[in-house]
């Protein structure tokens, strides 16, 4: 899933916050997650008629989940994989096999609250996996499979970005974020941060700072018809800027306004950029390898529309 709460950010570009930390919550971890104290799932009929995405992001707020115009699919990426280790932000899209049809059909609204200010974090991941559990009968189980990925390794003129000082960002409070940017303002520099603009020709400009060579192959991921793994064997965080002509026929990858566009006509009226494979090479010094590997799955065994409140 890669919708995200309402951030701080600049008009006219798209701000995603993204902390990144291994996911997810496994059933075998150590320890219980707090339960909401008071929960609702509701079906949610008029999110077909509401323009542009139909899945709406929420607003984070300490100790309540609000997400309204949901699918359940939606939901379990975010419990899962975004969320997953009620840690951090995985942007990386969760792979998932099985379920029926209205998963990904029928909307819901979702609004739970915490019997204390827990983080979002918390709230939307193993807070989230318990309730869906409680709500939907969700069962789940993960497979590893091997799978074709795409290798992320240092090109041959080494790294074209420097590696930031220590403290040279800020660590991001999904619970506490920083007030809108006015118009004019640049960004706060917060570690984790991806800026995403928009060419009129639909040319793709992103920035994301203070990220580890692990969290750039978790970016990418989404932006490539496979799973990006890091075998860059580096260190550190980097700022990265990364400017190029998406293809819009990989699954995911939307133009401006969120409408999916045909992939030749904006292909013939977008100015000459390099694709995403050039452009890693050219303008960060890293390139993008056919390779296997190990993909972690979320296989669906069973699941069941919610009762009534």
């Amino acid at each position: 899933m890669r919708n995200r709460g309402k951030v701080p950010g600049v008009a006219g570009t798209a701000v995603l916050i993204m902390v990144i930390a291994p996911f997810a919550w496994s059933q075998g971890q150590a320890g219980t997650p707090p339960q909401f104290e008071v929960a609702s799932v509701k079906p949610n009929n008029g999110c077909e008629n509401q323009p542009g995405p139909r899945v709406r992001n929420f607003s984070p707020s300490p100790g309540r989940l609000e997400m309204p115009c949901v699918t359940l699919q939606s939901l379990i990426q975010a419990a899962f994989g975004t969320f997953g280790d009620g840690v951090g932000i995985n942007p990386q899209p969760l792979p998932m096999e099985g379920g029926p049809s209205w998963m990904r059909s029928e909307y819901y609204s979702v609004s739970a609250k915490a019997a204390g200010p827990e983080r979002t974090e918390m709230l939307a991941g193993p807070m989230l996996q318990g309730l869906l559990g409680e709500r939907f009968q969700l069962k789940t189980h993960r497979e590893n499979r091997e799978t074709p990925v795409y290798a992320l390794t240092v090109g041959k003129g080494g790294l074209k970005v420097q590696a930031l000082a220590e403290g040279a960002c800020t660590p991001i409070d999904l619970s506490d974020l920083p007030p809108p940017v006015k118009p004019g303002d640049p960004p706060p520099n917060l570690c984790g941060v991806m800026i995403i603009q928009t060419s009129p020709k639909g040319d793709l400009t992103i920035e994301v700072r203070g990220s580890t060579m692990a969290q750039l192959a978790q970016r990418l991921s989404g932006r490539v018809d496979r799973e990006v793994v890091d075998k860059t064997g580096i260190a550190g965080k980097y700022n990265f800027r990364l400017e190029y002509a998406p293809d819009l026929s990989t699954p995911g990858q939307v133009a401006p306004g969120g409408h999916a566009e045909d992939p030749v006509s904006a292909g013939a009226a977008r100015d000459p950029a390099p694709d995403i494979f050039v452009a890693v090479q050219e303008q960060i010094g890293v390139k993008l390898s056919p390779d296997k590997g190990s993909v972690s799955f979320l296989i669906i065994d069973h699941v069941e529309r919610p009762a009534p409140n």
